[in-house]
C-alpha cells in the first residue's frame, strides 16, 4: 500500500486521545486532525473508556502516565474485549517493567515524549496497515444525500458538516437489514419475524424506528408501499 492510500484510508478513521497535559494535547489533536475524520479527546482514561465505548475509535492514542487509572490498566480494559482497535502509547520516559506490559498488550508502537510529528505519522500509518491486514477499517455504504453508514463503527457519518449520528440497537438492526434488502420491498411480517423474531413487534413500533431513521437521515430514505411495507431507496441526485 503507498503512502497515497494509506492518507486516504486515514480519512474514514478515528482516533480517541488521551493525555492530560494541555499543551502537549493541542499540538497532537491540530496535527491528528489534518488525517483523520474525527478525534475524540479526554484527559482522563475514565472519561476516555465512556467515549471508546460510545464512538468505538479505530486507534487509541494515549499516555501511559495519566491521573487516576494509567494508560496501561486502561489498554488492559480494552485488550480484553477488543483485539482489533489499534492502541499507540506515548510515555515521558522508557520503563522496562512498562515495555513488557506493552508488549502484552499487543500495541501498534511505543512512543517516547516529546513525539514528532514524524514519529507520529510513521506510528498512525503502522496502526492503519495493521487494521487493513485485519480487515477492520470501516466499511462505508451509501446512503445518499451525504449520508454513510459506517458499518463496523455502527453509525451514520453526515458528511454535509463530518458530524456523527448514532444510532440505538433497533434502528441498527433494521438499517442493516434493508441495506442488505437494497430496493426490495420488506414487509411488515417480514421484519417482525426477520429482524426481531424473538420481540413482540407491532406495525406501530416498526413505523416508530421508521420514523426514527428518518428523522435522523432524510425523509425518503424509507419509502412507504402502501398496505405492504418499506424499502430502501437511496437517493443519489
Amino acid at each position: 500500500m503507498d503512502k497515497k492510500e494509506l492518507i486516504n484510508k486515514m480519512k474514514y478513521c478515528t482516533v480517541l486521545y488521551v493525555e492530560d497535559e494541555l499543551d502537549v494535547r493541542k499540538h497532537i489533536v491540530e496535527y491528528l486532525n489534518r488525517f483523520f475524520k474525527k478525534i475524540y479527546v479526554s484527559d482522563n482514561c475514565e472519561e476516555a473508556l465512556d467515549l471508546y465505548k460510545i464512538y468505538k475509535p479505530n486507534i487509541i492514542l494515549l499516555d501511559i502516565n495519566l491521573p487516576g487509572m494509567n494508560g496501561i490498566d486502561f489498554a488492559s480494559l480494552i485488550r480484553k474485549e477488543d483485539s482489533k482497535t489499534r492502541i499507540i502509547m506515548t510515555t515521558a520516559y522508557t520503563n522496562k517493567e512498562f515495555m513488557v506490559q506493552a508488549v502484552e498488550l499487543d500495541l501498534t508502537r511505543y512512543l517516547v515524549k516529546p513525539v514528532t510529528g514524524t514519529d507520529l505519522f510513521s506510528a498512525t500509518q503502522k496502526a492503519i496497515l495493521e487494521l487493513d491486514k485485519n480487515s477492520s477499517l470501516p466499511t462505508l455504504i451509501d446512503l445518499g444525500e451525504g449520508f454513510i453508514y459506517q458499518h463496523t463503527e455502527k453509525n451514520i457519518l453526515n458528511k454535509k458538516d463530518n458530524s456523527i449520528i448514532l444510532l440505538r440497537k433497533k434502528e441498527i438492526q433494521l438499517l442493516e437489514f434493508f441495506i442488505n434488502k437494497k430496493n426490495e420491498t420488506i414487509t411488515y411480517e417480514v421484519i417482525e419475524t426477520q429482524i426481531w423474531p424473538d420481540d413482540i413487534m407491532t406495525e406501530d413500533a416498526i413505523r416508530s424506528q421508521i420514523r426514527n431513521i428518518r428523522n435522523k437521515t432524510y425523509s425518503k430514505i424509507l419509502k412507504n408501499i402502501s398496505g405492504v411495507g418499506y424499502k430502501l431507496c437511496v437517493r443519489t441526485d
